[in-house]
């Protein structure tokens, strides 16, 4: 293999949709991974669970569809893989499953969240965070009756997650019932489980939900009869989604505590491609506190913060901004981790003086508005922060009097109302781009249904309208022949695509259609395209069982929740287009 640092490595990611906060995770992991110094392009090709019996034909037929970009990472000579083997194909036979699997067999490859020992694999180690929430409901609050909400046993989180949890309850000395679990499909929709759980075990005073969109619905059922978690009945998730922190009252959850899924994948996978030998590991997990099971990994004591140092301030850092290390892109300007060392470490200096003139907390307050002008609050959330600052701040307080005291606390209240406007103004920019989104497609749709008169007008006006989706970079190919699902069943993709038209910084390039034709297979490293993006994203564009072509879109926050609804409208119009 050529190991020179400028060749270019094409890396594909198989997963279960983008629009999760699972899949959002791994992605993140992942990209936050790549060395700067690597000429590495990803390419993810997000599709749906593979599976026969759990879901009518209709949407069956659908997710079959949606994962036509499977084959991708076999059909463009990848040079290696991550597959989100838990995500997409826990609902398949081992047959099937190792069918799968073997369309790869030639590249290398790593999974996630998948027992199978012929492959390299990484997991979470379920039992360290749900050993640690177990052992905080029995020690810390005396709770003894505590359900599951759990999944499909044919799913291998889910029952390994179950094991554990009764594993966990039996070293405690606590007999497990079987009433005290009820199975779930794994999503929000989790009501009907959460209903019978509860109807149940009346006594019941804690829950585990498998995951954190299980616990979307126990929350709604709680909310109905009145119950609140955190006050009722103690209730904490898996994975530590941002979506646990958003929830109402914030969702204690269980994460990885050093290094995330994706992260893990792609450093196991890079180390596979350049011709070592790779193991499979398991990732550490801890318990996240907050107000659905309150629990506090660390405590500001007098001692620390007398003793304050770069290592305390840094174990701050960590727990308060816990994102920070496995989601921040270490190109960024600022040094965020850095910067509060430098205000934490100005503000204790001026405590053992037990002086702070007014040019320093000046100084301080400016560092302070620069930490949240730069996106703190994006690595962490806002009952986290919240709590952290007032155990800090508390611990201070008794020990500090006079003006410095005031001083400190104005300096503390300075961090809140910033931290609490830059939520307030990210959450309306989010809003903001949410409502121009539905404005542009709108508009785009219009354009694109008008084929009453002239197809081929209608057509050209559809390609060139594609900018007014509002995406900066993407790429538009279309066979020259649309594709059956028969044809996808016997994996028969055509040899050649046409690249119809690229968008570069928002503005839409039609190919000339004596050079629209390209190779199958390198589809991921046109010119047009590789130039300006590293990262991007493939959806199909089908109907119904009609395959059309690709979009390409760069990988950006702004397409995880819209790429796939632009990718089925986009295949809409082209079906209408073509049957006109």
């Amino acid at each position: 293999m050529n190991d020179s640092k400028d060749r270019e490595i094409l890396i594909g990611l198989i997963v279960g949709g983008i629009a999760n906060e699972f899949s959002k995770s791994v992605i993140k992991g992942i990209v936050n991974a790549i060395p700067k110094n690597k000429n590495i392009r990803l390419a993810v090709l997000p599709g749906e669970l593979m599976l026969e019996n759990f879901q009518s034909k209709q949407i069956s037929q659908y997710n079959y569809m949606c994962n036509s970009v499977y084959n991708l990472g076999n059909v463009c000579r990848m040079d290696g893989i991550i597959i989100a083997m838990g995500s997409i194909g826990w609902a398949l036979n081992e047959d099937k499953t190792r069918h799968f699997l073997g369309l790869y067999s030639d590249i290398p490859t790593v999974l996630i969240a998948s027992d199978y020992e012929d492959y390299t694999t990484v997991n979470y180690d379920n039992r360290m965070g749900i050993s640690e929430a177990v052992e905080v409901l029995i020690g810390v609050y005396g709770i003894t009756d505590i359900g599951m909400i759990g999944g499909y046993t044919e799913n291998i989180d889910s029952a390994r997650r179950k094991s554990i949890f009764i594993e966990c309850l039996e070293e405690n000395g606590i007999d497990f019932r079987d009433s005290l679990y009820e199975a779930s499909d794994m999503s929000e929709n989790s009501e009907e489980a959460a209903e019978r759980l509860l109807d149940n075990n009346p006594q019941m005073k804690a829950i585990f939900c498998v995951n954190d969109a299980t616990a979307v619905g126990l929350y709604r059922v709680l909310k109905k009869r009145n119950l609140v978690p955190g006050k009722d009945i103690m209730v904490f998730g898996f994975d530590n989604t941002r979506m646990a922190a958003e929830m109402s009252p914030p969702l204690s959850s269980i994460g990885a505590s050093s290094i995330t899924l994706g992260q893990k994948a792609f450093e196991m996978l890079l180390d596979k491609i350049e011709g070592e030998k790779v193991t499979s590991q398991f990732i550490p997990t801890s318990l996240y506190g907050r107000e659905s099971l309150r629990y506090d990994k660390y405590e500001y004591s007098l001692n620390d913060l007398s003793l304050i140092n770069e290592t305390i301030i840094n174990r701050m850092f960590d727990d308060c901004f816990y994102r920070y290390n496995t989601e921040h892109i270490s190109s960024e300007n600022i040094n965020l981790k850095r910067l509060f060392y430098e205000i934490l470490n100005r503000m204790f200096k001026g405590i053992k003086r037990r002086y702070i003139g007014i040019d320093e907390f000046n100084e301080i307050g400016n560092l302070i508005d620069i930490f949240f002008r730069n996106g703190a609050m994006d690595y962490t959330d806002v009952w986290k922060f919240l709590k952290s600052v007032t155990l800090l701040q508390t611990g201070i307080n008794k020990q500090l009097r006079g003006r410095e005291n005031t001083f400190v606390n104005r300096l503390f209240l300075r961090m809140t109302d910033d931290a609490l406007v830059a939520v307030s103004e990210s959450r309306a920019r989010e809003n903001n781009e949410n409502n121009n989104s539905r404005v542009r497609l709108r508009r785009f749709l219009i354009k694109g249904m008008n084929y009453a008169n002239d197809k081929k007008k209608t057509y050209n006006e559809f390609i060139n309208s594609l900018d007014i989706i509002g995406l900066d970079n993407a790429a538009l190919y279309l066979f020259e022949k649309p594709v059956t699902k028969e044809e996808l069943e016997r994996l028969e993709y055509p040899d050649t695509i046409k690249l119809i038209a690229v968008v570069k910084s928002g503005n839409v390039y039609v190919i000339p259609e004596s050079k629209q034709k390209r190779l199958m297979a390198d589809i991921f490293i046109q010119r047009e395209i590789k130039i300006y993006n590293k990262k991007f994203v493939t959806f199909p564009l089908f109907y119904e069982n009609t395959f059309y072509g690709l979009f390409l879109c760069e990988l950006n926050n702004e397409i995880y929740n819209k790429g796939a609804l632009i990718a089925n409208e986009l295949g809409m119009i082209i079906h209408i287009i073509n049957i006109s």
